[in-house]
């Protein structure tokens, strides 16, 4: 009989719209998962690999279908805003969703940590630092590429939409090999730190260490710090 209660009890949470991460963060399904795919599973990764100090900004994780995926003709898999973490319900599996949550609490740790993370300039500087080795490189691969939008760190639509739609994915894939971790690590020096903090905790730390030193560096600094403070 216990063990038909505890079941029932476990097949109750698992079909609840709402978890909770980190004790008292919000987590609610707005729209279907896929069939078996582990929720919880994922909730538990995630609480395993970020400390909870790094999550201070953030007041939910909301799991769903949202209109802000689809912006400037792109798909986004999700983002965060106003203390909000957006993903969509649409994952090819468990490790997807980790991908995403994890990305999307970088954007909050910079918001959180801003003046740490940017203050000293050496993240921006060698961000531009590869943004203008990129420059040269499109150039020699024959694209008419503005150097003043290359040079801009900031999210520079004009600039996306050329890497997006002209330059492509594939051929910047091959383009920022060594040079970005990813071709989204290029697009911004927000998606750069993001894309870093991701890569930090989920794949290669001493590539990661390798290609983007300063930003590697900034990450420990964040995280140790921090960590030495509760």
């Amino acid at each position: 009989m216990l063990r038909y209660i505890k079941e029932n009890v476990r097949k109750a949470q698992s079909n609840s719209r709402e978890r909770r991460i980190f004790g008292s963060k919000l987590v609610y399904l707005k729209d279907q998962l896929p069939y078996g795919f582990d929720l919880d599973y994922v909730l538990r990764t995630v609480e395993d690999l970020i400390s909870p100090h790094l999550v201070h900004n953030i007041d939910a994780i909301y799991v769903g279908d949202f209109e802000s995926f689809n912006y400037n003709g792109r798909n986004y898999n999700a983002s965060y805003e106003n203390g909000g973490i957006y993903v969509t319900n649409e994952q090819d599996d468990e490790n997807d969703m980790i991908d995403d949550i994890v990305h999307e609490i970088a954007h909050a740790v910079e918001e959180q940590y801003g003046e740490q993370v940017y203050g000293d300039n050496s993240i921006q500087n060698e961000f531009l630092g590869k943004r203008e080795r990129l420059y040269h490189l499109l150039e020699q691969e024959g694209f008419d590429v503005s150097y003043n939008d290359c040079m801009d760190a900031e999210y520079n639509e004009k600039f996306d939409k050329f890497l997006y739609k002209v330059v492509g994915y594939p051929t910047l894939t091959s383009l920022t090999m060594g040079l970005f971790y990813s071709p989204y690590a290029s697009t911004s020096v927000r998606e750069y730190f993001a894309n870093g903090f991701e890569n930090y905790f989920l794949r290669d730390r001493e590539y990661l260490k390798k290609i983007s030193p300063s930003l590697y560096k900034k990450i420990t600094e964040v995280i140790e710090e921090k960590e030495n403070d509760i």
